[in-house]
């Protein structure tokens, strides 16, 4: 049976030719051997080993025993072949004769006696078949076949671990690939520790570089982890690493992880991964389970990330302090130096700032982010010498080459910062928007450049950037603030009161956001709840000038007038140099009728920000107020441009100008613009109505009236308006139930007297419109128009005199109203002063040329005096300016009848007749004619 073991022997004493022998290892750790490769298959073939144990050449790199080719090839053939009967053990220690001869096949005891005399007792029991038992065979090999079955499916799994990050039979796991010390790589691995350490752009990548130089040869845990750690420090310091690495990085967490938990190198990637995403409250705990323990305490890297993770969080207390003690360790880290930097300067702390950046300067002069943070303390800090700040921007841009992506992007945001300082807003704007372009992540730059836009009003500009940061950071109150501000400066107003809504929740007690709130609902127009946010920000900070402001420009809206003194007074005494406070005071002034203070008002607050959309609104109102509709134009058209959204009744004085300008389709689309922006209100329905009453639409102004009279039914200036449409259809009695309603509600308003006697003068009433526009003259001694209509009407009942004076009153209320020097003649020809009517008339062509009605009347007053020759030259004028004027080729005839030039009196009666064919008098000229002819 054990044949083999001759031939074995043979070749030992013959010339000694080289065998492989293995050493066997139970899976209960039991070992014994070496054996031949021909005794272990038979051991296999007789149930002695199972197939599940491991082998190995030299006791130390040990493998499954399915691994080498032999034991697998004979293993497949005991499951593929026959059953075979379970051997009887042979006796242990029988004795057996010495021999030189070959051993005999059929002899198993002789065969197991030579095994032991070549072995010496090296190997377990050998149980030898005992081959007699042939009915018993089936029965005794049956538990080695189950055996072997076991063995595959063992086998089967340890092997199909291998596509996993565990390996074959958990190799991965209990036996991770290291690199050896002393060698190359282990020196490179070093290097990129110390990189880390160093802290400056050209240090972390050369850690990742030499990190990736060693994973390039082998795949290593540990070094997979310290390249992690190296990406995730570009990434999150100087915003210079590729997307793709930091998702490189998660996906090979999972091999890194198999260090074990509590793996030092394990937790500082996890950290350095979750601080780049700024999750620092998920790995806080396990970086401090870590620091704590006794064998990490020479781990310098691990309390730099415990640090940080305190910074992020905001526990200021705790990051110095595990810095101070980092510090005590390393005296000279210019990395610990330049993070407490940090931390003083979030604080405010200038002087320890710049002291912990020198010092880190002082350890490492290469260490380009300490430079640019000594900039930054002097522009963010000290703020009292933005000369030194933007020089010491300069000085550390001359370091272009240390410099990283994000250190170069911070250095040119504060160079933005120091020309935004130096009031250089454009150049300010052009530098952070190429910082961002360096470093889209950076919360710094995006906030200034932020700031920068807003200051310019770019509020869709601005509004991205606020966004931004109040996502990221819910508790910054400036974030938060600018985001809100600048939702309702870009008419976002359901977003921007979704905004504030939620930062009362956060901000309770905070008074700018009760402003805010108070803002916003007064846009809504929720005058109630406005009042109440402005009040509930008052009692939160009495020094908040904006929230007495608004509240005071509230109450004015509501001509509350002696509410909205008091606040606005208070405020000029505190901000006595508050632009908005100027302009609270001039509309304070155009509400008590007060235009002169209002305009002083107004210029004092354009002096000091002249881009306070408000402050050019009321010097629109005041310019209107002096018939400078021109300017008006202009003040209103800027309000508009700086404030396109928030601006109370911007398109309403917009609209008002140019109705004033006659331009009434610019007009009417103004006003329906500023009716679809604030549909409560009152004024806009009004103004529009009384544009298309003036265009002629009275339909679309009686809507219009009809709307503002639904909502306040008593409102005086709808119903002037309404009685005029009336008028305008010529239903007097509605018409003058209307005029009468508006002039009983407001009596003092002298246009209300003046076209309630317009109407009764037109409803043949003229005692009564004299009356009216008597008390119209008397509210206003220079109300032209009345004084004009007055002289009309005494002209009307000859009452020469009192014309006279009615119309040289209006003439002195407004000198350009030439067409009353006509009028003045004409009291004076019906007068029968035909001296006086011919100088008045000729003083008034010369006032104003266009006047050529008069022009008949000097002819007139020259045929009175039977000067025919001057009245046929001003006839003859008369007829080329007035040609369908028959009433001069009339009077004209009878001139040359008077001065006996008969065929030029025949021409111009024959004009008569054709001008004025049904001419009463027909018969009468045709008689004229034929005299003249014969």
């Amino acid at each position: 049976m054990l044949s083999f073991i001759d031939d074995s022997a043979g070749k030992d004493a013959g010339g000694r030719v080289q065998v492989k022998r293995f050493h066997v290892r139970r899976r209960s750790g039991k070992m014994f051997g070496p054996f031949e490769e021909g005794v272990i298959v038979k051991m296999l073939e007789d149930g002695q080993l199972l197939g599940n144990e491991d082998v190995s050449p030299d006791s130390e790199a040990w493998s499954a025993i399915g691994t080498v080719p032999v034991f697998a090839a004979a293993i497949q053939r005991l499951m593929e072949g026959p059953a075979k009967a379970v051997p009887l053990a042979a006796t242990p220690g029988a004795p057996a004769p010495e021999t030189t001869g070959a051993t005999d096949p059929a002899n198993p005891q002789a065969s197991m006696e030579r095994l032991r005399q070549l072995y010496e007792g090296r190997m377990a029991a050998v149980s030898v078949v005992d081959r007699s038992a042939a009915d018993a065979k089936w029965k005794k090999r049956l538990p080695a076949i189950i055996a072997a079955g076991v063995a595959v499916v063992v086998l089967g799994t340890g092997a199909s671990f291998e596509v996993s990050r565990y390996g074959a039979f958990g190799r991965n796991k209990f036996f991770p690939a290291r690199v050896s010390a002393g060698s190359a790589e282990a020196k490179l691995v070093e290097e990129a520790r110390k990189g880390l350490l160093a802290d400056t752009y050209a240090s972390y990548k050369d850690a990742r570089k030499k990190s990736a130089q060693v994973l390039a040869k082998n795949e290593y845990p540990e070094v997979r982890a310290l390249w992690c750690q190296s990406v995730a420090y570009l990434q999150r310091r100087y915003a210079d690493g590729e997307r793709s690495d930091l998702t490189a990085c998660g996906k090979h967490m999972e091999s890194i992880e198999l260090l074990g938990e509590k793996n030092v190198e394990v937790i500082k990637t996890t950290a350095g991964i979750a601080l780049t995403q700024r999750r620092a409250a998920e790995v806080q705990a396990r970086l401090q389970d870590a620091a704590s323990r006794e064998d990490n305490q020479g781990d310098l890297e691990l309390s730099f990330l415990l640090a940080e993770s305190y910074a992020q969080q905001k526990d200021i207390p705790n990051a110095v302090a595990t810095l101070t003690k980092l510090l005590e360790k390393d005296a000279k880290s210019a990395k610990a130096h330049h993070a407490l930097g940090n931390l003083y300067q979030a604080q405010g702390k200038a002087d320890e700032a710049a002291k912990a950046y020198a010092e880190a300067l002082a350890a490492d002069p290469q260490h380009a982010a300490s430079a640019v943070e000594l900039a930054a303390v002097e522009l963010l800090v000290r703020k009292s010498n933005i000369e030194q700040g933007a020089q010491a921007v300069e000085s550390a841009l001359k370091l272009q080459d240390a410099l990283g992506p994000a250190e170069r992007a911070r250095a040119l945001g504060l160079k933005g910062m120091a020309l935004f300082q130096q009031f250089k807003p454009k150049e300010a704007e052009t530098e952070l928007k190429e910082a961002l372009k360096a470093n889209p992540d950076s919360e710094f730059i995006k906030a200034q450049l932020a700031q920068v836009l807003r200051s310019q009003r770019d509020y869709d500009g601005a509004l991205p950037l606020y966004a931004s940061l109040a996502k990221e950071d819910k508790d910054n109150l400036e974030f938060v603030d600018g985001h809100i501000t600048a939702l309702v400066m870009t008419g976002k107003m359901q977003d921007a009161l979704t905004a504030v809504e939620a930062a009362s929740k956060s901000f309770p007690n905070e008074a700018r956001i009760a402003y805010l709130y108070g803002r916003i609902e007064d846009a809504l127009d929720k005058p109630t709840e406005a009042e109440g946010h402005f009040k509930r920000a008052n009692a939160a900070d009495a020094k908040l000038v904006d929230a007495g402001l608004y509240l005071g420009r509230l109450y004015l809206r509501q001509h509350r007038n002696a509410d909205a003194r008091g606040l606005l007074e208070a405020a000029a005494q505190q901000a006595p140099e508050h632009a908005g406070v100027h302009a609270g005071l001039g509309e304070l002034a155009l509400a008590e009728n007060n235009s002169l203070l209002a305009q002083q008002e107004f210029d004092r607050a354009v002096q000091l920000d002249p881009n306070l959309a408000d402050a050019h609104l009321g010097l629109s109102r005041v310019a209107l107020l002096n018939g400078d509709a021109t300017r008006a134009e202009t003040e209103a058209n800027r309000a508009l441009e700086l404030d396109p959204h928030l601006l109370k009744d911007g398109r309403l004085q917009r609209g008002l100008v140019l109705w004033r300008l006659h331009r009434l389709d610019e007009a009417a689309a103004e006003l329906e613009k500023a009716k679809a922006e604030d549909p409560r209100s009152i004024t806009t329905p009004i103004t529009l109505g009384a544009v298309l009453l003036e265009k002629g639409d009275l339909a679309g102004a009686e809507s219009n009236l009809g709307l503002a009279l639904r909502n306040e039914p008593s409102n005086h200036e709808a119903l002037y308006y309404l009685g005029l449409v009336r008028a305008k259809r010529a239903e007097y009695t509605q018409a003058l139930d209307s005029m009468k309603t508006a002039v009983d509600r407001a009596p003092k308003r002298p246009d209300y007297h003046y076209a309630y006697g317009v109407i009764l003068r037109d409803a043949k009433k003229l005692p009564d419109a004299v009356e009216q526009w008597k008390v119209a003259v008397e509210l206003e001694p220079n109300y032209a128009d009345a004084h004009e209509a007055l002289g009309h009407a005494h002209l009307e009942r000859a009452q020469f005199d009192d014309a006279i004076s009615s119309f040289e009153a209006a003439l002195k209320a407004d000198p350009q109203r030439t067409r009353v020097m006509g009028a003045i003649g004409d009291v004076l020809f019906n007068a029968a002063r035909w001296d006086d009517a011919v100088r008045r008339y000729q003083a008034a062509l010369k006032a104003d040329p266009k006047l050529t009605y008069v022009y008949y009347k000097v002819a007139r007053a020259f045929t009175e005096q039977a000067q025919y020759a001057k009245a046929i030259d001003w006839y003859k004028k008369a007829t080329s300016v007035e040609p369908d004027n028959a009433q001069s080729f009339y009077y004209l005839g009878f001139a040359y009848k008077e001065r006996n030039k008969r065929k030029d009196a025949i021409t111009a009666f024959k004009e008569y007749l054709v001008k004025k064919p049904d001419a009463a008098d027909k018969k009468d000229i045709e008689d004229e004619i034929y005299d003249l002819e014969h």
